[in-house]
């Protein structure tokens, strides 16, 4: 539906000031798709003499959407390479909401321009699976004399789904590496419905450049359990010569879960710190499913270059880790700073089981140990009922550190706070407006309120 405005802004896009043909076409793409009734205005504009004004319109044209695709897709077949391009552009902004435009656009793949087939395969990407149909035409792109649309095409078929599998396998042979990269890339873009590509992205890690071993490692990650066979690779790229490859391999392995666990196990004795270390790593991001690596992640609590990010994988790992529980309060007791920190934090994972020690932890100990100790009970919530009396008493203490925190924590034990409210209720007079705000909070959920 046309407006004034739209009909006055149409009307300057021909006049004889290339400045104001621009203005009109930037003011129209501003309305966006309410400015449809410009579309044929604006698509005899993208045939200005102007560069300028053929880039407005084409932004215009894109931002208006769908309305656009068919004097895009006329433009794209019959203008010069300059108006080709920006139709393509303005394709592209369109995105998903231009599949009528997918046959012009796989016929632009043959297009003698090499810039205009590396844009038709852009265009292509945006609109993603919609765009299916130019999987053949994206086939042959593969086998382009020139790199940057080989690229082009592998980069669009990562946007097509599992039928894209296939070619992209074939592309993983391209003599140049950065097409290998980009097929393995899209591959991974898939996730697990390419895991017919497993075994060349297996082959891949093992044998291809630095940047493709890393990027199929990553592939190989976003394939999730059903890349299980490929853990003894990724196992040995824990110890590759790039930095981003070994990266890559632990976090691959995490995702890749329960069945990456045994051999990750294996790994943390390895004699490199570092290989260690990534282990580590990748057994807190398989979590609950690592529980038979406990023992193992205990030992390494005793390693000081490794204590923290174990106690972080047991703190992932949570209840299932609860034999932990001695050496943890050790640590929480006998460290100081990030170490400590890290203790508490996964006690705080554990559950009921740390409740005990850390209720002992919070009435004797030095300060920080104590705070420690309440940090962890926050954490664990209203499993931590039993300590309801200890934290009451904790109030009174003269660090207002401790009272604060106390407070927090009988908050977040709600209605079994209950034996507490005596003491909360004195809380309302402490001196210090967070322990009051806390303390009130306590008595709110106590009351249901």
């Amino acid at each position: 539906m046309s407006t004034p405005e739209i009909e006055r802004l149409m009307e300057r896009l021909t006049d004889k000031d290339p400045q104001v043909r621009r203005s009109a076409a930037e003011a129209l793409g501003k309305l966006g798709p309410g400015a449809e009734a410009a579309v044929p205005a604006l698509g005899r504009a993208l045939r200005d003499s102007d560069p300028h004004v053929v880039f407005d319109a084409a932004f215009a044209l894109g931002r208006i959407g769908a309305a656009s695709v068919p004097v895009l897709v006329d433009n794209l077949r019959e203008g010069g390479t300059m108006i080709r391009r920006r139709s393509l552009e303005a394709i592209r902004m369109v995105g998903h909401r231009a599949i009528d435009a997918v046959p012009a656009l796989a016929h632009a793949l043959r297009d003698t321009s090499t810039e205009i087939r590396c844009y038709a395969a852009e265009a292509l990407r945006k609109i993603g699976r919609a765009a299916k149909d130019a999987i053949p035409e994206l086939m042959l792109a593969l086998k382009d004399e020139k790199v940057d649309v080989r690229r082009a095409a592998a980069d669009a078929l990562g946007d097509m789904g599992a039928e894209a599998v296939g070619p992209l396998c074939k592309a993983m042979k391209d003599p140049d590496p950065n097409v290998r990269f980009d097929a393995v890339f899209a591959l991974g873009k898939i996730g697990p419905a390419a895991s017919g590509a497993i075994p060349a992205l297996i082959e891949a890690v093992q044998k291809d450049v630095g940047s493709v071993r890393y990027i199929a490692a990553e592939a190989l990650g976003n394939m999730g359990a059903a890349a299980e066979t490929a853990v003894p690779v990724l196992t040995r790229a824990l110890k590759d010569n790039e930095t981003e490859v070994r990266a890559a391999a632990a976090k691959a392995l995490g995702r890749i879960g329960k069945g990456a666990v045994q051999a990750l196990v294996g790994t943390l004795t390895d004699e490199d710190a570092r290989v260690r270390r990534r282990a580590v790593m990748a057994l807190g991001r398989i979590g609950p499913d690592a529980r038979e690596a406990v023992p193992a992640l205990m030992e390494l609590l005793n390693d000081p270059a490794l204590r923290i990010e174990a106690a972080g994988a047991l703190k992932n790992i949570g209840p299932a880790a609860a034999a932990a529980v001695p050496r943890l309060m050790d640590l929480l007791r006998k460290e100081g700073g990030d170490v400590s920190r890290a203790a508490s934090d996964a006690l705080g994972a554990m559950g009921k089981a740390a409740v005990e020690p850390l209720t002992k932890a919070v009435v004797g100990g030095t300060p920080e140990v104590r705070l420690r100790a309440l940090d962890a009970l926050i954490q664990i919530g209203e499993g931590a009922a039993t300590a309801v009396h200890a934290l009451a008493e904790c109030l009174r203490d003269q660090d207002e550190r401790i009272r604060f925190n106390a407070a927090r924590a009988l908050e977040k034990l709600g209605g079994q706070a209950a034996p507490a409210a005596a003491a909360l209720t004195r809380t309302l007079q402490d001196e210090d407006e967070d322990v009051r705000y806390w303390a009130a909070e306590a008595l709110r959920r106590i009351g249901g309120q």
